[in-house]
């Protein structure tokens, strides 16, 4: 059985050679904590990476990071070029909101979804309940027995020659 990251916390990191990055670093909690990917794990996985830089006016900003054009899922990143991390719970608020809303925006929830309340993170989104097929789930074999659905039987005149 093949363990899964099953779990997720946003995560301000700096980074030598890439400044201060805000990303959502993922681990599987049966067997790891985000301490022990982001301290003892030779290599960690930064979801999404985004620049936090200092404006003036506004204060921080969150930033698509130019490494975001490069890729479509994550940066591997090395754990010795950390400077410092700092996690989720001791984020600021302003930052987190400023996160996900550039999350949302990139994969288009829009501000009703339920993906939107909870989630965060760029996944896979279910098609809405009214674009999914509508039709039985179980197909009666009674009709298939019938002719419809049967080629190349038993019962059928062979035309090849």
């Amino acid at each position: 059985m093949k363990l899964r990251q099953n779990a997720r916390e946003l995560v301000l990191v700096e980074v030598s050679g890439l400044g201060i990055l805000l990303g959502e670093i993922r681990y599987n909690k049966q067997t790891e904590t985000v301490l022990f990917a982001l301290e003892k794990a030779s290599f960690f996985d930064l979801y999404f990476p985004c620049a936090v830089v200092y404006d003036q006016q506004k204060g921080a900003v969150v930033h698509p990071h130019i490494v975001n054009t490069m890729t479509t899922s994550s940066i591997r990143v090395q754990r010795s070029r950390v400077s410092f991390f700092v996690l989720e719970a001791d984020l600021a608020p302003s930052l987190r909101a400023q996160y996900l809303e550039l999350i949302n925006s990139f994969i288009g929830l829009s501000k009703g979804s339920d993906k939107d309340a909870g989630g965060r993170g760029p996944e896979k989104v279910d098609a809405p309940a009214h674009t999914r097929p509508r039709g039985p789930t179980v197909v009666p074999l009674d009709k298939l027995k019938d002719g419809k659905g049967r080629q190349g039987g038993k019962d059928e005149p062979d035309d090849r020659q």
